[in-house]
């Protein structure tokens, strides 16, 4: 926890009306605290998986009225930034996987967790060569009945589950894929690029909201019915052809996702949340 200044400024009253920023074109205070509260999070003044303070504490370090603090980290649990547990107070969220998401590179789960310094894990629950209906066949470029590879696979960051994942390849990029090539190699990107020199990168990202069925649930260890992070992606390879089609379901209190930029992108506001048009 922080310390509250011995001389912090007076706090202002609490009215009708909401304070305004004299400095930031009458932008309501609470926006210009909540850039406060972000550079806590991101300076690690409060460690994942702790207790944020309370409305009275950040009143007193910054200055703001307790119904300005109260709505500044209201808006932070509506973005996800923080989550609030009923019976203990607001907590900064302690993802077990954080997961990079870009136009560019497709990332290796395996290898993402094995650099944040946990163990990654997967059990392969299904694998079968089929022939590809009409929406597999639509994703992939392909004609309904082509052979196409299916995989689904439960994913985990030290043994507990954090994601589902469902894969769709054509079956004549990946000659002789068996399901213990799967089973043996914890990372599919590693075996596609040393096995069959296959460079690959993301063409399409798309992130939704999906009601976990019984079986997803038991999965996800979560309840039936629960929302997720519902993430769908298209990988290409070098020549542009659609490689695998990805659709995975995201534990929500063990899994985030960070958009990283392109090469020459610059980002103008470091302190803004990430904000998605969420599908559902």
């Amino acid at each position: 926890m922080f310390d509250v200044p011995r001389n912090s400024r007076r706090l202002r009253e609490a009215s009708l009306m909401p304070e305004k920023d004299n400095g930031s074109n009458n932008v309501p205070i609470y926006i210009s605290v909540q850039k406060d509260l972000l550079k806590l999070i991101r300076d690690r003044q409060v460690q994942p998986g702790g207790r944020f303070p309370s409305e009275r504490e950040l009143s007193l370090r910054f200055g703001a009225s307790r119904m300005t603090m109260r709505k500044a980290v209201d808006h932070l649990v509506q973005e996800g930034v923080l989550e609030r547990r009923s019976t203990s107070g607001t907590y900064v969220p302690d993802r077990l996987f954080d997961r990079p998401l870009s136009d560019h590179i497709p990332y290796s789960i395996s290898e993402v967790v094995e650099k944040a310094g946990h163990t990654p894990g997967s059990k392969l629950l299904f694998f079968e060569r089929k022939e590809a209906d009409e929406l597999i066949a639509s994703k992939l470029a392909l004609s309904p009945g082509d052979p196409v590879i299916s995989i689904e696979r439960q994913r985990t960051v030290d043994g507990v589950p954090v994601c589902l994942e469902f894969s769709h390849i054509p079956a004549r990029l990946v000659p002789g894929l068996s399901a213990s090539d799967v089973i043996e190699n914890k990372s599919l990107y590693k075996l596609f690029r040393d096995n069959y020199q296959l460079d690959l990168s993301n063409k399409v990202s798309i992130i939704s909201i999906h009601r976990v069925t019984k079986s997803e649930a038991a999965l996800l260890d979560i309840r039936p019915g629960s929302s997720v992070l519902r993430f769908e992606g298209l990988s290409v390879t070098s020549d542009g052809q659609p490689f695998e089609h990805l659709r995975s379901l995201n534990h929500p209190d063990r899994v985030s996702f960070t958009i990283q930029q392109s090469p020459g992108e610059s980002s103008t506001d470091e302190g803004r949340p990430v904000r998605w048009m969420l599908h559902s």
